[in-house]
């Protein structure tokens, strides 16, 4: 056992830790072991999205020489093929990475074809249908990148290789005149098995090609932390009518959700919240979409953990045990199994109508508390984010709030059981995918995944003997934890990845106590502060000083400045009236995005983009209604952007203010 202090492992607390179990396995065998599980489950829907995509991109293709032309009059892949071994890394480090498909062995693909053959005789050209089956035997594709290190927080891709693809080609065919033009079909059977291996292998691998030089260069790099001021400025005065209001207002049944209101409003937090101030103005009318209730209602748990850790408030309390009750539904209304819903209300409440009515309508209804619940998972069904949010929130409530102990732990071994039981791959709440319906296929866990350790740490925190076997399995994927990192910052796009990531980081490291595990995860999360550490994001500033404690002095200050800044800014997801980037330098920066595939895989593309040169003030920056600390600082409002009606929760300003106090900074 060892006792957690600051931001060594473990760090984080003052609370004792079991000690975590040595990493077994070696981490590329661990890694491509998590990409093989992931492929067994969706190996059978990709199978048919390269089935289809073979018919889409080869069916009526002619190919042609001075003794036949060959049309393509159909093409699939037969039932013979055999691709049973995932794609996967045989060396995955920060200067050399080569990706093959397979990741051993070789692929089988077999093309059943009807052509159309029209032998060059002269004046007569017969032409005749032929079946046959191109067997692509000891099929397999490798392509590699070299990376310069030299600045081991930002490695930068160098080289990308050639694809080197290898196989043999056979033609089979029971059609006797098949048999005997194989010498004539060689050739056009060649081609169309190079057309088949572009369409197959290179649908399912990253296209690489034209991306040197990434991650390119960081937005607003070198901007300095915000100087505190010092001006008096009544935040707990705030914070506290912001929290009766959220109660009130936002959480009617336990998950934090928008509110459309029925009157208009476009003052500031501090103007509308501060003693003696209008407050909310009106009543609410509906409630906004709850596809993201679960990770705030997590965060606000957080909050309230902190609140009743710095002032043990009997209100705090009392608005822990309201939040774990809607956590609580957004499992039991599915059963209690640990599949967590994204949202869950009284189906005769406002907030449950609006998920009945939702164009996804009701996942599954359960009697809770007296009463018919309706959960809501969505057209895609849970995500990643959900589940990282509701985990912070019962970690930090389960260190900080003893009453609350016993079902922060009873939630969380619901969660993560299902999800150690699912092999970290959840499907049952969607549907099936096939590239085409809506469905994004299967959410998953990859490998390398911070989350999946922190989760397990959290886990083995209340219960070792229950998870020391999962998280020994896992610990080897610390190892290569910087390549999700690193990735992470090609680009600002999908900010709120950097929310989840810090959320995940702050209690892998202080929940951590294996020191090489601890150092290896370290290396990742540097990769990330050298991206965002300049972001004057105080939710973010507040979780670096507490892996990195020498930070505090700066950042405590910036943090309360850019707190100061979003007191100024209004409560509604509303821009002002009045936008003035005059004063605005842009410079213009190489950004690198990514887009997914219908078979699963995804291809990534550079543009050009222009940023500010520094990070915006907070009155310029595009509103946001959860949480503003989840949206990139460099996208300008325009003048009215948003909606007067719609009254945003304020996590954006309770859970910076509260873990601020428990930390010290305010």
């Amino acid at each position: 056992m060892t006792t957690s202090s600051g931001g060594t492992p473990g760090g984080g607390g003052a609370s004792t830790l079991p000690q975590a179990p040595p990493s077994q396995g070696a981490p590329l065998a661990v890694y491509n072991g998590g990409i093989q599980d992931v492929w067994d489950r969706m190996r059978p829907q990709v199978i048919s999205q390269l089935d289809a995509l073979v018919a889409q991109n080869l069916n009526n293709q002619l190919y042609s020489n001075s003794t036949l032309t060959v049309e393509v009059v159909n093409a699939n892949l037969s039932q013979g093929s055999d691709m049973t071994i995932a794609p996967g890394f045989t060396q995955l480090d920060t200067s050399h990475l080569v990706l093959r498909a397979p990741v051993q062995g070789a692929w089988k693909v077999v093309l059943a074809a009807n052509l159309r053959v029209t032998l060059n005789v002269g004046s007569f050209s017969p032409a005749i249908d032929v079946p046959v089956e191109i067997v692509l035997d000891a099929l397999s594709l490798e392509v590699d990148a070299v990376l310069d290190d030299s600045d081991p927080t930002r490695p930068v891709l160098q080289r990308i290789g050639q694809p080197k693809v290898d196989f043999t080609l056979r033609i089979d065919s029971t059609n006797a005149l098949a048999q005997r033009l194989t010498g004539v079909l060689t050739a056009p059977a060649n081609w169309l098995a190079q057309q088949a291996i572009s369409v197959t292998l290179f649908a399912l691998l990253p296209n690489l090609q034209g991306i040197q030089g990434i991650p390119g260069s960081i937005p607003g790099d070198g901007a300095p932390p915000l100087v505190d001021s010092g001006t008096q400025t009544p935040f707990e005065e705030v914070v506290d009518n912001v929290e009766l209001k959220l109660r009130r207002v936002n959480q009617p049944h336990g998950t934090v959700l928008m509110a459309a209101m029925d009157t208009p409003a476009t003052d500031s937090w501090l103007d509308a919240y501060r003693n003696g101030g209008p407050g909310v103005q009106g009543a609410p009318l509906s409630y906004g979409s709850p596809g993201d209730s679960a990770i705030w209602t997590g965060h606000y748990l957080a909050a309230e953990a902190y609140r009743y850790a710095v002032t043990g408030s009997s209100l705090a309390l009392d608005n822990v045990g309201h939040t774990l009750k809607g956590i609580g539904a957004l499992i039991d209304v599915n059963g209690s199994s640990g599949l967590l819903a994204r949202g869950a209300a009284p189906e005769a409440s406002s907030a449950g109508q609006t998920i009945v009515n939702s164009s996804s309508g009701v996942f599954r209804r359960a009697q809770l508390y007296g009463e018919t619940w309706v959960g809501y998972q969505g057209g895609i069904g849970i995500s990643r984010d959900q589940y990282s949010g509701v985990f912070f929130g019962l970690s930090v409530a389960y260190e900080l709030v003893p009453p609350a102990r016993a079902d922060c732990e009873l939630r969380i071994k619901q969660m993560l059981d299902y999800l150690i039981a699912h092999n970290w791959i959840v499907d049952e709440d969607r549907a099936t995918w096939n590239g085409q319906n809506g469905s994004r296929g299967p959410t998953f866990w990859a490998p390398g995944s911070y989350q999946q350790l922190a989760f397990l740490l959290i886990g083995h925190r209340m219960d070792p003997p229950r998870y020391s076997a999962a998280l020994a399995a896992a610990g080897p994927l610390a190892e290569l934890a910087w390549l999700s990192a690193w990735t992470a910052t090609f680009g600002v796009d999908h900010y709120y990845k950097f929310n989840l990531s810090h959320i995940g980081f702050y209690n892998y490291f202080r929940l951590e106590t294996d020191p090489t595990r601890w150092q290896a995860m370290r290396r990742a999360y540097a990769m990330q502060e050298r991206y965002v550490g300049h972001h004057r994001n105080p939710h973010f500033d507040l979780i670096q000083t507490s892996i990195d404690p020498s930070t505090a002095v700066d950042l405590y200050g910036s943090s309360r400045e850019a707190m100061r800044q979003f007191l100024g800014t209004l409560h509604r997801e509303l821009a002002p009236s009045v936008i003035d980037l005059s004063g605005v330098t842009w410079v213009t920066h190489q950004q690198f995005s990514y887009s997914n595939t219908s078979t699963g895989g995804f291809t990534l593309g550079g543009s050009t983009v222009q940023h500010p040169s520094e990070p915006l003030p907070m009155h310029l920056r595009r509103p946001s209604g959860h949480f503003i600390w989840q949206r990139d600082p460099f996208t300008p409002a325009t003048p009215n952007q948003g909606n007067p009606r719609s009254e945003k929760p304020g996590l954006d300003l309770v859970l910076p203010y509260w873990m601020g106090r428990y930390m010290g900074a305010f």
